[in-house]
């Protein structure tokens, strides 16, 4: 079972109120430490949140709604997502996640996605799977 797997069974069965508490938890199942960021971005992944001073995992976000405008390049091969700030990270994760035939991989900054492609069939799929429209509002 992966650390990520006992993370959310963690959230899901107990009552965590740091993320401290939460890896030393998850430390002592995989006997292996982990460090405080992985945790973190793992509960971003996640979607969870404190809810009365504990960890929980609530219904999934929809990312797609924090794209606010989109465009390609280099003959389709690589594709620029502008989301509202701090989303980036997140939307990237979501596209690796997704294992899309044809995506590459992705760079993300604080309100930017840049995601590279083999080409038009991995971005109709992309755009598929994001919700998006093949017009082009950039």
């Amino acid at each position: 079972m992966s650390w990520r797997t006992i993370l959310e069974d963690l959230i899901e069965t107990g009552t965590f109120r740091t993320q401290r508490e939460l890896a030393r938890a998850v430390e002592a199942r995989v006997g292996r430490r982990l460090n405080q960021a992985s945790i973190s971005r793992e509960l971003t992944s996640l979607g969870a949140r404190k809810v009365d001073g504990v960890y929980r995992i609530g219904p999934e976000m929809d990312l797609t709604t924090h794209i606010r405008k989109w465009g390609r390049t280099a003959n389709g091969c690589l594709v620029v997502l502008h989301t509202d700030l701090a989303f980036a990270s997140i939307v990237a994760q979501m596209i690796d996640g997704a294992a899309i035939d044809g995506v590459l991989g992705t760079i993300a900054g604080d309100d930017t996605v840049f995601v590279a492609t083999d080409g038009p069939a991995a971005h109709a799929a992309l755009l598929e799977v994001l919700g998006l429209d093949g017009t082009e509002p950039l």
